[in-house]
């Protein structure tokens, strides 16, 4: 609802509301206050999470398009998610490989081995170079 108290000066009312006491609006700076202060935190957060995730692995994220909570904690979700998929594809790949090995290893002595044995250390060393270039 738009009042006007003279030529110059314009307020507004919220409709059927009769204003706003004074405690009401203390309240409502107080709670746009606290949202600020927590939107602050959480951006403080990611960029933690990011620093984190790029000293431990090396990988960098993008910045987001626009400077916004939402888009910036979808940005690392996505990398975290990335990150730690990319580990856990690796290792799962090194833990196959050395049971493969294993399991062609402990099945006949190495000079009975045959084309298997080759193949096993090849994956073997696939697995290796893999999971030591995340390590990098």
């Amino acid at each position: 609802m738009l009042t006007v108290v003279s030529n110059l000066t314009v307020t507004y009312a919220r409709p059927n509301a009769g204003g706003m006491t004074p405690q009401e609006l203390q309240k409502m700076m107080d709670e746009l206050e606290a949202s600020r202060r927590s939107r602050k935190r959480a951006w403080e957060n990611l960029q933690e999470i990011r620093w984190v995730v790029k000293d431990t692995t090396g990988v960098e994220f993008p910045p987001p398009d626009r400077k916004t909570i939402d888009l910036e904690g979808r940005l690392v979700k996505d990398g975290v998610k990335k990150v730690i998929g990319d580990r856990q594809l690796a290792l799962a790949d090194l833990v196959h490989a050395i049971m493969h090995y294993r399991q062609i290893a402990e099945a006949k002595p190495l000079t009975l081995q045959g084309a298997d044995y080759a193949q096993a250390v090849q994956d073997l060393d696939k697995a290796i170079d893999r999971a030591g270039a995340l390590l990098r």
